[in-house]
This record gives C-alpha cells, sequence and structure tokens, in this order.
C-alpha cells in the first residue's frame, strides 16, 4: 500500500511506494505516467555502467551522476554513492536501489529532482535548473547553478504573497505562450536562507529538515495545472547594495540558459539538440534577465516589488 496519493509533478502523474513529500495529489482515476518502486539495496555503485553514456557528470573520487542506455533498450540512472535507478524501456516503470547505509529520505530526494528531470529531458521536453513562483497568473523562474540563490529569491518572493510553482526542476511547456507546470510544492533553502521565512506569517508554511539537512519550507501554490511563464531571471547576489535587473538580448539569453542545464554532462546528441533548439525558442519568447541583489540576511524589503516590477515593464517578444 502506497503511503500517499499519486502526485502531479512536472506534468507527469507519478506513483511512488516510498513518501515524496509532496502535496499535489494527482486527480482521483489519473492515468499513471511513471512508477518509482524500491529495489534491492546496493553494497555500492562505484564505476561507469555498461551501455551507451548518455550523460556522466564529475571526474573521481567526486562523481555525480552517470546514464547509460543498456542493449535492452532500458535506462540506468546511477547518483554515485547514493542510488542507481533503472528506468524500463518506456520510461514508465523504475526501481530504485539505494546504497546500504544511505538515509532513505534520500529516494524521495533524487526521485523528484534527479530522476525526474532526466524524465523530462527523455521525454523531449524543455527544462530549467531553476525555482518558480507565481503572481496573477504569471509565473517568474530563477535559473542557475546550485548556490547561486534560485531558492532563496523563490523564498522571498512567496513572503511576499507569491505562490510556489517548483523548485530546482522546472519544465517549460510550447504553447500559444510558454507555460511551466506545476512542480515541486516545497522551498529547499541552504543554511542561513531559512532566515527568509520570519517574514512569512505564521501558519502560512510547512517546515522540516530533508535527509540532506536542508531547511525544506512548503507553501500554497496555484490551483491550476500550469502557470503562463513571465519571465527568467538570472540571480547575481552581491554585497554592495546593488538592486538593478538587466535585461540580456536574445544571442546573450540563449547562451545563458544553456549554461545552468539541470542535468549537466550530456553525451546524447538527440537531447544535446533538443537542448539547443529549447534555449533559443525560450530567448525568443521569454525576457531573460539579471538580477542584480543585494544579499542577506538580512534581505532589503524592496527586492520582491523590485523584481514584479521589472517583469511587468519587460515585453515579451511578439507583444
Amino acid at each position: 500500500m502506497r503511503p500517499e496519493p499519486p502526485q502531479r509533478l512536472y506534468g507527469l502523474t507519478v506513483a511512488a511506494d516510498f513518501p515524496l513529500h509532496q502535496h499535489r495529489p494527482a486527480p482521483a482515476g489519473a492515468r499513471v505516467d511513471l512508477t518509482v518502486l524500491d529495489g534491492e539495496p546496493l553494497d555500492g555503485n562505484h564505476g561507469t555502467p555498461a551501455g551507451q553514456v548518455l550523460l556522466d557528470f564529475g571526474q573521481e573520487p567526486d562523481r555525480w551522476y552517470t546514464a547509460v542506455r543498456r542493449p535492452d533498450a532500458s535506462v540506468l540512472l546511477r547518483v554515485h554513492g547514493v542510488c542507481d535507478f533503472v528506468l524500463g524501456p518506456d520510461l514508465a516503470d523504475v526501481t530504485v536501489h539505494l546504497v546500504r547505509g544511505t538515509d532513505p529520505g534520500m529516494r524521495a530526494i533524487m526521485t523528484t529532482g534527479t530522476l525526474l528531470a532526466l524524465q523530462l529531458y527523455l521525454r523531449g521536453n524543455a527544462v530549467l535548473h531553476a525555482s518558480a513562483v507565481e503572481r496573477d497568473g504569471t509565473a517568474v523562474a530563477f535559473l542557475g547553478h546550485s548556490g547561486m540563490g534560485k531558492s532563496t529569491l523563490a523564498a522571498l518572493m512567496c513572503a511576499d504573497g507569491a505562490r510556489v510553482v517548483s523548485d530546482d526542476v522546472v519544465p517549460v511547456a510550447a504553447g500559444s505562450r510558454p507555460c511551466v507546470p506545476l512542480g515541486a510544492t516545497e522551498l529547499r533553502l541552504r543554511p542561513g536562507a531559512e532566515a527568509v521565512t520570519e517574514a512569512m506569517a505564521t501558519g502560512s508554511y510547512r517546515v522540516r529538515t530533508s535527509a540532506d539537512d536542508r531547511t525544506v519550507v512548503g507553501l500554497p501554490s496555484p490551483q491550476t495545472e500550469d502557470v503562463p511563464l513571465g519571465a527568467v531571471l538570472i540571480p547575481r547576489p552581491n554585497r554592495d547594495g546593488r538592486l538593478e535587473m538587466e535585461r540580456l538580448d536574445p544571442k546573450s539569453a540563449a547562451f545563458a540558459i544553456m549554461s545552468f542545464p539541470r542535468l549537466m554532462g550530456w553525451r546524447d546528441p538527440a537531447v544535446l539538440g533538443q537542448v539547443l533548439a529549447h534555449a533559443s525558442w525560450l530567448a525568443r519568447t521569454v525576457p531573460v534577465l539579471v538580477a542584480h541583489v543585494p544579499w542577506g540576511p538580512p534581505f532589503r524589503a524592496d527586492v520582491a516589488e523590485t523584481i514584479w516590477a521589472a517583469v511587468d515593464r519587460t515585453p515579451v517578444a511578439g507583444a
């Protein structure tokens, strides 16, 4: 018996036989797109698995993850030192094998992050390494590498009244206007960044500590399936008081989008081609801005409104 109902994450209905710590249940009777089951534990998972290497990031002794396609068309995603995910040929069934001694809570972290990001790439989606929030029916995505302040800025925006759309993984769907399907319902904050919760109303959020010692804040979300994307912002924290939103030209914007993939080290030509195509498309259709933000704590009270004002006055392409 599963500990929670299937969750609707990034446009996929996901069922797992362990808690995902999400609060986005799929509609009753929804067809499950992805089932994740516990498998036998591993004594270790070092080295490169046999098969065609799709992506490989990191070098010994600090390898992060590797994915290979095996002769039977299944895919093995290895998160070195943590777990192996074995994906069936149709990507619908996944078995996770945790390395012995690893905190079981890492299953949820790796499933909702690394595994689902891989699924989205392999299913042909545009994927950003970003955190996204919504206000008045428009989403803003904060794009960047780990530690650049994505989740912190998202939390600041939520403290000012925004709602969380997703954290860490942000797919973008094409349409009359690019939209972000709702994803993770929690923001994972680094030490020190959790100070932003002090500005949130008591009872407006949930808080817990994750298996990797992050402060995890659960926040309200939009009630729609997806949210139109108004802008992509790249955080540039500073200590000199500068608060300014700088728009990039389309060429620079495309390069910036490609500089911050959710999964790094791609070797698969098909995925590399779609990453280029998606970055070019987004740069033409969505404003991309560098957010020069004075960093805290404490954080300036006008950061959120400055960001929304820049988004509101920056026209989308063709508008």
